[in-house]
Parts: C-alpha cells; structure tokens; sequence
C-alpha cells in the first residue's frame, strides 16, 4: 500500500476527535439532536484549521445509515464513501477551478434529482470566495429557495469576499486558530503513535512553526520524519527549517544592552554566511521581543517550552520596557525597509549599531523632567533695566511709536512681595498676563479663555469682559470665583467680573497687551535655545 501523508491518515473523523473548536461541534451536534439542520453553512477561519474536515463529519452524521446522529459509525457504506469522497451524493467542488456562472448552473440542474441512497444531498464548496460575481448571483436564487434534503457547505479563508447576500441566507461558523499547546498535544500523541521519538523543544518549534493550523504541523512532522527517521532532535529541526536558536537573539539582544557593536557585527555576519534570509531572521528576532515582554509582565505564553523561560527573562530584565518597544519599532520599521533595498544588509547592520547606542540616548520626556528641574533650581536673576540702543539718524527723523510690551507674568517668589495695585483700565491690560499665569496654575483651559476676552470697561471694582465663543464664555463662567480670587490679589479690593458674549456689532475693546515670542525668549534662555537647535516656528492659534 502507498504511503499516506500524516495529515490525511490523522485526519478527524468524528467530532470528538475535532481539536480546540468546540464552540462550532457542540452546535452541529445540538442542531442533529433537535433536527434543526439548516439548508446553508458558510465555515470561515484560517488554513489547517479543520473546515473541510468538519464538513465531511457533519456530512457523514447526517447520512450515515443510522443517522442522522453525533456518532457516526465510520463503518456503513456511506460513512466509508463519503471518508473515501467517492459519495455520489456529498459532492466537493473546488470554488478556485469551478467558479463560473456555467458551472453554478451545471450544479442547479443537479439538484432536481433526488438523493441516490442517503437522506441529504450535501455540497462541501471550499475556497468560495473564489467564485464570480456571476456565480454568486446565480447561487442566491437556490439558497433564497433550497431544495428539499440539499444542504450547502461553505469553506473560505476570506469570508469578506464573500457577497453578504450569501453570508445573510447561511448559518456562518467561525473557526479559531488552534493554541500552540493543543497542537503540541497532538504531535506528541502522533509521535507515539509513529514510534517516533523526539524532545519537547522540538515540538514546541514545529508548533509554533504551524502558526495555528494543524494540518500545517503534521506536514511539518512529516517532512521532519522524512530526515530523521525514527529520532529527532532541536538541531535537526532548525536545519530543516533554518531557524536561528533562540541563543542567537539572546546574544544580539545581550550585546545591544552592553554596546558591544563588535559583538553584534560578528553575530550579523554569521548570520549572512549561513543564508539565512534576513525578513525570517527579523521575524524570529522580533518574536523573542514579544515573548520577553509578555515575561516581564509576569505572563507565561503557551508558544514556548517553560523550559526556555531563564534566556527570555534575562532579556526582559535587562531592558526597560520603553527600551523593548523602541527596539521592536525599530526593527518593523527595518523589516520595511529592507524589502525594497538593494543592499539589506548594510540597512541592518546600521540600524543594530544605531540599537547598541542606545544607553547614549536619553528619553524626551526625561529631558522635559531634568529642563523643569532645571528651572525650579535656578536662581532668579534680577530685573535690570533694558539699555535702549542708540537710535540711527533715520529713526531720529521717522519716529516710531512701540507699544510697550505687557511684563511677564512674576515668579510666586516675587509674587509675595509686590504691592497690590489700584484697578484701572490701564493697571488691568499692563498685568493680564500676569493674571493669566496665575489662573494657569489651577486651570489651563480658563487660562486659554481669558487669552480670548477683551476688556471692555473698568468702572470702580466692576470689570466688563467681552467674549468670544459661548464655549470661552461657559468656561469663564465656570470659574469666575477663582478670576476674581486672582484679581484681589493682584488689585486693590474686591473685583466682580461681568461677562459679554460677543456679536455682530461689539462696542470698541481695548486691546489686551500679549506676550510675544521674542519676550518668551527673553525670559526663558532654554526656550531660545530649543527654537534655535530644532529649526522651530510659532503658531499663532
């Protein structure tokens, strides 16, 4: 007898022996019970996962010779043609090869006869997305009106291809990936009955390897077995498949830490001479990167041996996790771009000395912390007068008349020494900023609002603002108690706010003196620094 894949001799022939989709064989089963059996399935899920093999198990409970029942027998006439797919009537069409509007019509004439010895006439359609339009809309009338005993099986790995007019008239079933460690189960159960002996970090690879599909592990194992016989090992498994170990990412990881770019060079270059194929390799190395997050958050993934877990946590614990997620962005961002360079190997060895400078790197909201820092310690100078510069003939004959620019707002220190002000128009718009600075202090959207108002009039300790915008207005309104707080410690006796909203026609206002750039400069030397290393430029909102 010739030999028969993995995948097909292990292939689930009852629902029981479907692995990690439950959630779909218990309602297949609860609908047989009931006799609830619907006219159209569409099963919907990855590669491998069991959607074909699901419809021949389903297919097998409704027809078999006891049935229908959970529990086909594998053993009557139907049960053993449909396991063959030589069942005249469970009928498997390939969507991909028989997907135009003839061959849906070839499948319409077809169902006017009758079942030949079964009680249901079932059509398992894999790849439907695969059909034409055409063919899809000449299938709507059918499923819109089925025939009596016809039941519709759809498989997809892309139900949005599917036309939702057809997705609306199915029962649509969603299967999931299958967890690393149920596959691992599975290959070790198969093992044994190969009489195959291998070790568990091998198995775990090929697991991982499947990404999900069981069907893609047994080929794995199968092609694994067809170089190692009856023993394998961890080494014989990355040769076959030319996986990098884990150690290799440990050492590039370890060395990126200690800014040993010699190290890593050294690391990269074997790499290259061995052929490995740098997006596999990127791949690899950013999955050891997201395991190592997931252990330094206390998370034990299912993916790995536990025994692998002492290079993972070292890693995790040698880096920050803000280091971690820059190194991966770093990395996606390498990945990108190596696919469309000539040259991705220099792109990759630059961007792995870029990492191993990574200590010399300091982060931005850090050097906010320290500039803040710096600010607080610093001591305030004192307030010379400006030296007026010597006025050129020109200016001596045109003279320009400046508006004085509106002082700074004064540090808290200064603050509590300054003598309280009479209120008048002209004592208010010289200290606006100041009062707008200290309002900041406990509420910045307020702050932003009064930068919005205008003084309209200052009439004994009444002041008239006029506002822009019912939301400035609301927000001032909001906290008018604290305005006139700040207002009596700046001014003379107790001053009441009275606001207007501003329209068409608003009475003439008195500008409000603002800060400029140029003062912002003048009294923050680190700011002029900044706008001058950054190239930066103000926005005026």
């Amino acid at each position: 007898m010739s030999y028969v894949v993995l995948a097909r001799k292990y292939r689930p022939q009852t629902f029981s022996e479907v692995y990690a989709q439950e959630h779909i064989t218990d309602i297949l089963q609860n609908a047989i019970k009931s006799n609830r059996i619907h006219h159209a399935y569409l099963f919907n899920g990855p590669r491998g996962v069991g959607k074909t093999s699901l419809a021949r198990i389903f297919a097998k409970s409704l027809n078999c010779v006891e049935g229908p029942t959970t529990t086909p027998c594998n053993k009557c006439s139907n049960c053993l043609e449909i396991t063959a797919s030589t069942s005249t009537d469970v009928i498997e069409i390939d969507g991909a090869s028989n997907n135009g509007v003839d061959d849906i019509r070839d499948l319409q004439e077809e169902l006017m006869y009758a079942p030949a010895h079964s009680k249901y006439k079932i059509y398992i359609i894999d790849e439907v997305h695969m059909l034409s339009k055409s063919a899809f809309n000449a299938l709507l009338k059918t499923l819109e009106e089925p025939p009596e005993n016809v039941v519709f099986i759809f498989a997809t790995t892309e139900p949005h291809k599917v036309l939702p007019t057809i997705i609306s008239r199915c029962q649509r079933y969603d299967f999931k990936r299958i967890p690393v460690d149920s596959i691992v189960k599975r290959v070790k159960a198969l093992a044994e009955e190969e009489q195959v002996e291998i070790d568990s970090e091998s198995i775990y690879l090929i697991a991982r390897k499947a990404d999900g599909g069981l069907r893609d592990a047994l080929s794995l194992m199968d092609q694994v077995l067809s170089y190692c016989v009856n023993q394998v090992n961890i080494d014989q498994v990355r040769n076959i498949f030319g996986i990098l170990p884990s150690q290799v990412f440990y050492k590039i990881l370890r060395n990126i830490r200690t800014g040993e770019t010699k190290a890593i060079i050294d690391e990269l270059h074997l790499i290259f001479e061995q052929g490995t194929e740098l997006q596999e390799m990127l791949n690899n190395l950013l999955e050891f990167l997201r395991i190592s997050i997931l252990r330094k958050n206390g998370i034990a993934p299912g993916e790995i041996n536990p025994e692998e877990y002492g290079i993972y946590d070292e890693i995790a614990n040698s880096f920050s996790l803000n280091e971690l997620l820059y190194i991966i962005s770093s990395l996606i961002q390498t990945r990108a771009d190596i696919r469309t360079s000539s040259n991705p190997q220099l792109i990759l060895e630059v961007v792995m000395v870029k990492l191993s400078q990574m200590d010399e790197m300091q982060d931005l909201s850090q050097i906010l912390a320290n500039l803040d820092k710096l600010r607080g310690q610093s001591p305030l100078p004192s307030s010379p007068q400006a030296r007026p510069e010597p006025r050129t003939a020109a200016q001596q004959s045109n003279p320009i008349h400046h508006t004085a620019p509106a002082p700074s707002a004064p540090s808290p220190q200064h603050e509590a020494v300054l003598e309280k002000l009479d209120l008048t128009l002209e004592s208010l718009t010289d200290n606006w900023q100041r009062l707008i600075a200290r309002v900041r202090k406990s509420s910045s959207t307020t702050a932003v609002s009064l930068s919005k108002a205008q003084v309209v009039e200052v009439k004994a300790n009444r002041i008239t603002l006029l506002v822009e915008g019912s939301t400035f207005l609301a927000s001032i309104e909001k906290n008018k108690e604290l305005i006139e707080t700040h207002l009596s410690d700046i001014f003379n006796g107790k001053s009441i706010l009275h606001l207007q909203k501003s329209e068409a026609e608003a009475p003439k206002t008195v500008e409000i003196k603002r800060t400029t750039l140029d003062d912002l400069k003048k009294e923050n030397p680190e700011i002029a620094d900044y706008i001058r290393i950054t190239d930066s430029k103000l926005i005026s909102g």
